[in-house]
């Protein structure tokens, strides 16, 4: 693969006249094959732009699709009866008054070919291994921790009411248990499977959309608790930033991923580093400010090119993102060129069935769709739900509902009734009927009446 290097990101926007073409520019490079290094001379200190009052609603219209970009996080507090499907959490490390050394625990799923964090070459690390060894023996022996593990199983296996129940039992004994503890490595090991036990339920109650109940969990974590291990603590801060952006608090989103960001960046440790500069990058986009996200965007993907194989499913996830900054552009050709750039990488890497690529080729059909294309837009979702086959998820029943809208553009009227139908049947299974995405989905069927008597 040739190296293209760009200096310094500045000068090249003050060449290509803005910042704008010097995007495309890059853009076209890489398609080209070209691995593309760029030095940014400017530290991350962004400063917000002002706060949307109301995010604008890109899909006003009962008869638009639903895009997962900007849509797929409209889950109601309280409104769901239970998840979708088990997401993967990153186990806690935790010290207490630097007792013990970060252990690596189970967790519940990881994703395929996830990398430890990478730390930089001149940082130090040392601890006591005796130390480090008694605490895991004695964590490995406590009964509350084989009950988190225990409780783990409920939440494999998508029983997340029975799963939340354990994990709170599991957090109010431990929490009991420790005002009753003198010893500090034992107080260590409760401490940990507190944060666990806590770590567990939010992501459990994220998983039933509840979000605010969700954060509760985490501000325990950070209120009750003395983390002084720096990497536990930018996960509890990116999963905080996650569920306000679940939530559409995209400020407050914006100043948790800004925290883990400060620290990742005091130890320099590249790979979390431009993490963070993807997520952070897709709310610029989500509140407007395209050029920062796009400047943003392109940083954390020339550190990973640079730090990781071309093949590297977080390069894919990259790309993915840069699709979802243009589309939310209306950059609707580019946003096509990156999306289809992630999905054959994700196919290369694990074949035609993972929930990743639906949501690529979701967005793909969307945007076929808005430009009028409801005939390449209604084979892409045929497409994915051949590969969905029986698993009646919420991500299906959303792109039954895209497909039922590519069926009433062709007039095919029997099959859009059919499949919206068949996607508010899977959504009462997961949701009250008073839920926006469901009385979304129950007025577009709405229309299959009046274009059917249109056409009469």
């Amino acid at each position: 693969m040739e190296e293209f290097e760009i200096l310094d990101f500045h000068e090249l926007q003050v060449e290509k006249q803005g910042l704008n073409q010097a995007s495309k520019f890059l853009q076209k490079k890489i398609q080209n094959g070209f691995k593309v290094s760029i030095v940014i001379k400017k530290q991350h200190n962004f400063a917000l732009p002002p706060l949307q009052q109301k995010k604008n609603d890109l899909f006003s219209k009962h008869h638009q699709p639903v895009d997962l970009v900007s849509q797929s996080s409209e889950r109601t507090e309280n409104n769901d009866k239970h998840g979708s499907s088990t997401s993967s959490n990153q186990s806690i490390k935790i010290t207490k008054n630097q007792i013990i050394s970060p252990t690596q625990n189970e967790t519940p799923e990881q994703y395929p070919n996830e990398q430890v964090s990478q730390q930089s070459e001149n940082e130090e690390v040392s601890f006591d291994k005796s130390k480090a060894n008694s605490f895991e023996q004695l964590l490995q022996e406590d009964q509350l921790y084989k009950k988190l593990r225990n409780g783990l199983q409920f939440l494999r296996d998508g029983k997340f009411k029975v799963a939340l129940e354990r994990m709170m039992d599991i957090y109010k004994e431990a929490y009991e248990k420790l005002k009753q503890q003198v010893d500090k490595l034992q107080i260590s090991v409760i401490i940990l499977i507190c944060v666990q036990s806590l770590c567990y339920s939010s992501q459990i109650l994220k998983e039933l959309g509840q979000i605010n109940e969700a954060l509760k969990c985490l501000d325990k974590c950070l209120n009750q608790f003395e983390i002084n291990d720096f990497d536990v603590l930018c996960k509890i801060y990116i999963e905080k930033a996650n569920l306000y952006l679940l939530n559409h608090q995209y400020i407050q989103s914006l100043d948790y991923y800004k925290k883990a960001l400060i620290y990742y960046e005091q130890v320099n440790w590249k790979l979390d580093i431009a993490r963070i500069l993807v997520k952070i990058s897709f709310v610029y986009a989500l509140l407007h400010d395209i050029e920062d996200a796009k400047k943003i965007c392109y940083e954390g993907l020339s550190i990973l090119q640079n730090k990781l194989d071309h093949q590297d499913q977080r390069i894919f996830e990259t790309y993915y993102t840069l699709g979802c900054i243009y589309y939310l552009e209306k950059e609707y050709d580019f946003a096509l060129e990156y999306l289809e750039q992630s999905k054959e990488g994700f196919i290369k890497l694990y074949g035609e069935k993972n929930e990743q690529l639906f949501k690529i080729m979701n967005l793909q059909g969307v945007i076929h769709h808005l430009q009028g294309n409801s005939i390449n837009a209604m084979e892409i979702y045929e497409q994915i739900i051949s590969y969905c086959g029986d698993t009646n998820s919420i991500v299906l029943a959303l792109i039954l509902n895209n497909l039922a809208l590519a069926y009433l553009d062709r007039m095919k009227f029997k099959s859009a009734n059919l499949s919206f139908t068949k996607a508010i049947t899977i959504l009462k299974s997961y949701f009250n009927e008073n839920h926006t995405t469901l009385q979304r989905i129950e007025k577009n069927k709405m229309l299959v009446a009046s274009a059917t008597l249109s056409y009469m």
